[in-house]
């Protein structure tokens, strides 16, 4: 069986890295996690210490007290990704799915999360133990980081569209996923994977499950700053980083040579258009993009490198594992190891979500003979315009390789005549008069955008991701300046 031949006994050590960390001045743990400290100020101090670990054991006893016993949940409300991962490692510990939910959310959106799990315990920001006491503990023991078996893991979807969710997943699945993801993204001792992604979303806490069952670091990196960024990678000779299309572009901007140590970039989150994944190609970037969601540990496909002929949305065939194939309705459906458990109910019963042991997603594929796989766009986002599908997706592609354009991504907007019409929603020098004129010289038919609206800063979830919601409002030109809305 998969979880007896791979599944480790014991995971691995939480450590901190220092800013300046040279690691030739350290031997490094085996399945180290670490942080590199990133703050405006730097130090040349080489040193690591498996602080997270022994901060976790302190931990463990403080939620015993609290009522923390085995199977109950353990939700932590925090940003601080030096608390999450210190509180994750002491939830596994005591047997306990861990659920880190972003602080930011509204309250109403929280407390709906909550409730998904019924009976739990919770700590973070106004609500038990704090941030300043997670990180103020003494050490104890080291720990490792161990995920149970069964539910071990919850995660928030990303709320970017319909009613948000918990997604249950076992560390089971996150071994099958590890295990998975180093088939086409080899990581092994020695490598350091950054995680500028936040914990609570399922792109940042899975680098924490590869690192863990692969034996490499895991350099934790507080919030997104491409300048500083970049140079935690180059510091701390980061070997992986994952981003969202958002984030590679405002790294790309810096204008930097590529980190030098750097061998693998997984690009998702969002779509990828073309004209990004082919300037970070010519800058030296690593880049593969992937495909996954929190129903799926995060990937459930993913390119091993960038052919030259590379077309936006094609991420490769499936991860080992797990199969793909198509709903009647042409969305994509999966199913493999690496699936969820279900989504949250308060007994944990498995299934929820899923259809004789499938999950239909919300997105819009094509499978080629070769069961490579190509992302269409997701199925509620498909602009009808003039009794044409347009998918924005193909739409972002075309507007990505726009000189002056920043951002850019597309949403419909009502019109009695067309029914909906395309509109580009962007950031950048162009004005939006200028970015249609672009548009009629070099889109035709159904897919050229008929309105602009100018954006100072584009609408990002926390998770990097661009906010659908938030894009169909600002489609309609509510909430923008004067002029920054044009329409042919």
């Amino acid at each position: 069986m998969f979880e007896q031949d791979f599944y480790p006994k014991t995971g691995g050590h939480f450590s901190e890295i220092l800013p300046g960390f040279d690691a030739r001045a350290s031997q490094t743990p085996k399945t180290a996690m670490a942080c590199a400290q990133t703050a405006p100020r730097l130090s040349m101090t080489a040193m690591l210490t498996p602080l997270f670990g022994r901060r976790a054991a302190s931990l463990v006893e403080r939620l015993r007290s609290a009522g923390a016993r085995p199977g109950r949940p353990i939700v932590a409300a925090t940003a601080s990704a030096e608390a999450l991962a210190t509180a994750a490692c002491a939830a596994f510990a005591l047997d306990c799915p861990f659920f880190p939910l972003d602080p930011g959310l509204p309250d109403a959106i929280a407390k709906t999360l909550v409730d998904q799990i019924g009976d739990c315990l919770t700590i973070g920001e106004g609500r038990g133990l704090s941030t300043e006491d997670i990180l103020a503990l003494a050490p104890g023991p080291a720990l490792d980081f161990s995920p149970p078996r069964g539910p071990a893991l919850l995660i928030a979807t990303s709320g970017s569209s319909g009613r948000p969710k918990a997604v249950v997943l076992t560390g089971a699945a996150l071994a099958a996923s590890a295990q998975a993801s180093a088939k086409v993204t080899p990581l092994r001792p020695g490598d350091r994977w950054l995680a500028c992604l936040p914990l609570f979303h399922i792109g940042g806490f899975s680098i924490l499950a590869r690192c863990a069952f692969s034996g490499a670091e895991a350099l934790l990196h507080q919030g997104f700053e491409p300048e500083r960024v970049f140079r935690a990678l180059v510091e701390n000779r980061a070997t992986h980083v994952s981003l969202t299309p958002t984030m590679l572009a405002q790294l790309l901007a810096l204008e930097h040579p590529a980190p030098p140590a750097l061998r693998h970039v997984l690009v998702g989150g969002a779509a990828l258009s073309a004209e990004l994944a082919r300037r970070a190609a010519a800058a030296g970037w690593p880049i593969q993009p992937t495909y996954g969601m929190s129903e799926t540990c995060a990937q459930i496909a993913t390119l091993e490198n960038l052919p030259a002929d590379w077309k936006a949305g094609r991420v490769g065939r499936p991860l080992d594992g797990a199969e793909i194939a198509l709903h009647g309705d042409g969305r994509l459906k999966v199913r493999g190891p690496m699936l969820m458990h279900g989504y949250a109910n308060p007994d944990f019963s498995p299934g929820d979500g899923l259809c004789d042991g499938w999950f239909v997603t919300n997105d819009l594929a094509e499978i080629a003979p070769d069961g490579a796989l190509t992302i269409l766009g997701r199925a509620d986002e498909t602009i009808l315009t003039g009794g044409k599908k347009v998918f924005p997706a193909t739409v972002e592609n075309l507007l990505a390789a726009c000189p002056g354009v920043d951002f850019v991504a597309v949403a419909g907007r009502p019109d009695p005549v067309w029914g909906e019409i395309v509109t580009a929603v962007f950031c950048g020098a162009m004005s939006p008069d200028d970015l249609l004129t672009w548009c009629r010289a070099h889109i035709t038919g159904a897919f050229r955008p008929r309105a602009a609206v100018r954006l100072k800063k584009p609408p990002l979830l926390a998770n990097g991701k661009p906010d659908r919601l938030k894009l169909r409002e600002l489609a309609l030109g509510r909430q923008t300046e004067p002029g920054a809305v044009r329409q042919d």
